[in-house]
């Protein structure tokens, strides 16, 4: 064990780390944690801290998020990006070493195609146009780090085990999580070490009235999104967060719907579904990582991932 410790105080700094994944219900699931009396969140997600290069220099402004949880039992940090990120696992062992780790994993097929779909929308996260957009398997091929890598579990799994130990970490199945809510949050609770509340006063289902995801309007609209997007997001947007702040910019951005607005204009709701042969050739590509998944992660819905049909 290392014998450096963190510059955190521990009445600020997250005790629970929502490591992923990505396009799992993640948002949704961060609400219902939300609503439990002895848990705080701050009103930003996706913190982001444990994979910054400058975090020793960032610490203080790491524990301003949590400020107002010093009481609570369980302080949250959720940040899909911390389950695949290399930084991730080593900081989180600095700098929350007491942390409780929780992932929601998805079927890898099925978390790609959400996650492509999202990546449109966010053109990429590159500085410049990506148009024309390319087709779900170009993607992959062109930024592995956006599409692939986030759905390789078991690979960045067996890092966050190797600084925590298994009794720390809890896996959900995603679809366990939407067909069986009130065992998943037994489990859950049973795992933070806190009192049940009656599932009546939990948000619906993300099946129900979570977002399905959105795909670009044909048209105009389509075609000036792209370019739009990456003059917003790397010019006024990243202006205002270094003038005013991180998290005061999220919280603005958040109130005024600023997302919300931009998918009622530019996008139309759902995506087109990838046909047996195409998921057949995106499951290939987890066969490996699905087996660590299942044989050492012990992961066993793994399993039918694996054996999955898609003719």
């Amino acid at each position: 064990m290392s014998e450096l410790k963190s510059g955190l105080d521990p009445r600020r700094r997250p005790n629970l780390l929502g490591i992923g994944a990505a396009k799992c219900g993640t948002t949704w699931f961060a609400d219902v944690l939300s609503r439990h009396p002895d848990i705080f969140l701050p009103p930003q997600k996706e913190l982001g801290a444990l994979y910054y290069q400058d975090l020793e220099d960032r610490l203080q402004e790491y524990e301003t998020h949590f400020r107002g949880g010093e009481e609570a039992s369980v302080r949250c940090d959720f940040t899909v990006r911390y389950l695949h990120e290399d930084r991730a696992p080593g900081a989180a062992a600095l700098h929350t070493p007491d942390a409780r780790i929780l992932a929601i994993l998805r079927d890898p097929v099925e978390q790609v195609q959400s996650h492509y779909w999202h990546q449109r929308r966010q053109n990429f996260t590159q500085p410049h146009a990506v148009h024309p957009a390319p087709s779900l398997f170009d993607a992959i091929e062109r930024f592995p780090h956006l599409l692939l890598e986030p759905a390789l579990y078991g690979k960045h799994l067996r890092r966050w085990r190797e600084r925590f130990s298994d009794d720390r970490i809890l896996l959900l199945d995603y679809a366990e999580v939407t067909k069986a809510l009130p065992a998943t949050l037994d489990r859950l609770w049973t795992f933070l070490g806190l009192s049940p509340i009656p599932i009546e006063d939990q948000p619906v289902q993300p099946t129900r009235a979570g977002r399905r995801g959105v795909s670009p309007r044909e048209g105009l609209f389509g075609r000036i999104y792209p370019p739009l997007y990456s003059m917003v997001t790397h010019g006024p947007y990243q202006a205002m967060k270094r003038t005013f702040g991180v998290r005061r910019v999220d919280l603005l951005k958040r109130r005024l719907k600023l997302r919300q607005a931009a998918e009622a204009v530019f996008f139309k709701t759902g995506y087109p579904k990838l046909g047996p042969e195409e998921r057949n050739r995106l499951r290939a590509m987890f066969e490996t990582d699905l087996a660590v998944l299942e044989t050492d992660i012990g992961f066993t819905p793994a399993r039918e991932w694996r054996t999955a049909s898609d003719a």
